[in-house]
């Protein structure tokens, strides 16, 4: 009895006490106050967190999409006409799994005064689904183009993500014919350096197949990647407009030096390839290059005509050069023309 007595005498002085009374109020205030404070700073760095991971995920996201757009241009022309004119023609496909949206094709012009000319259109319905071929073709304003005058000419479209995908660059003259200034004494083909890619070849059943997304410099080429297939891009840039028919004995090879001073070579021939799906097609059938057009030409077979794998056995390491002995018609004439400037590196 005495201890609840004097638990009550005690309460009834803090309460009668409003110093101390007061002093416990203040101090439960103080701690509410205080939680209220962490809470919202802890709910505030949720949020902020979570904010900053959308936006990080969202980042990588878009970088992603932006690397899995792939393109082959497969054709340009560029025609001037009524002396502040440009048509840019070109087939753009694309070759990757997500479909590309162009908002815009950019012109560059420059003569020999020099002098620049720059200008852009936008692109409207521009959507390119995966594996589907989207064809430019598109006016553009090019003040003071001279009919006697001869242009340097490139284009390059801007995607939505942001990638630029460049046309293909070259030579026009005010009479439309279009010239390779490095060609004109060593044949009609110009070969697109700056594009020399290497493919591996894979198999599903009986048919065998470029795997478009494995697709890297042909300048360096690993053997352990074998069977590949190279690609090069070719304009036909007769001076007569003709085109060029290339035959089944068109061939693609390098010669390796040995140690004992003689020579070792692996030979690739040319092949035709499906563009959507990258599959092989036997027998070969032709390969035709509309003049003034850049075109890709596959090589990828052991055997003439029809299709076996270049194996790693028929590789070597080390560096060396590359030919491209190319043979067929140009317009009804036989064609021959070697194209020599490239060399590679077998790891």
């Amino acid at each position: 009895m005495s201890a609840l007595f004097r638990l009550r005498k005690t309460g009834r002085r803090l309460i009668s006490d409003s110093k101390g009374f007061s002093s416990i109020v203040g101090a439960v205030f103080a701690v509410l106050v205080m939680i209220s404070l962490i809470s919202t700073v802890f709910v505030w760095s949720l949020s902020q967190n979570t904010l900053y991971n959308n936006t990080v995920t969202q980042t990588r996201q878009a970088d992603l999409d932006r690397s899995n757009e792939k393109t082959v241009v497969l054709n340009t022309t560029y025609t001037p006409y009524n002396n502040s004119n440009v048509n840019v023609y070109a087939q753009i496909q694309n070759i990757g799994s997500s479909s590309i949206q162009f908002i815009t094709v950019w012109l560059y012009m420059s003569n020999s005064t020099p002098w620049t000319n720059y200008n852009f259109s936008s692109l409207v319905n521009a959507n390119v689904q995966g594996g589907s071929t989207f064809t430019l073709n598109v006016n553009l304003t090019a003040t003071g183009v001279n009919s006697n005058s001869t242009y340097s000419i490139s284009s390059w479209l801007i995607t939505a993500r942001g990638n630029t995908v460049a046309l293909q660059r070259t030579i026009v003259f005010a009479n439309n014919i279009i010239v390779s200034q490095t060609t004109q004494g060593i044949g009609a083909l110009m070969m697109d350096f700056q594009n020399f890619t290497c493919y591996k070849v894979k198999q599903s059943g009986p048919s065998y197949y470029l795997d478009f997304s494995s697709e890297t410099t042909g300048y360096t080429v690993k053997k352990s990647d074998a069977p590949v297939a190279f690609r090069v891009i070719l304009t036909d840039l007769d001076t007569q407009n003709r085109n060029i028919n290339l035959s089944l004995h068109s061939e693609f090879f390098s010669i390796f030096p040995s140690t004992g001073g003689n020579y070792k070579a692996a030979t690739w021939y040319i092949v035709n390839v499906d563009p959507a799906t990258g599959v092989i097609l036997t027998p070969f059938n032709s390969q035709i290059l509309n003049c003034s057009s850049a075109t890709s030409v596959y090589f990828a077979s052991k055997s003439e005509g029809s299709f076996t794998t270049v194996d790693s056995n028929d590789m070597f390491l080390g560096t060396c050069p590359i030919n491209l002995a190319l043979v067929g018609t140009i317009g009804t004439s036989p064609f021959g023309q070697n194209i020599p400037f490239v060399s590679i590196y077998v790891s």
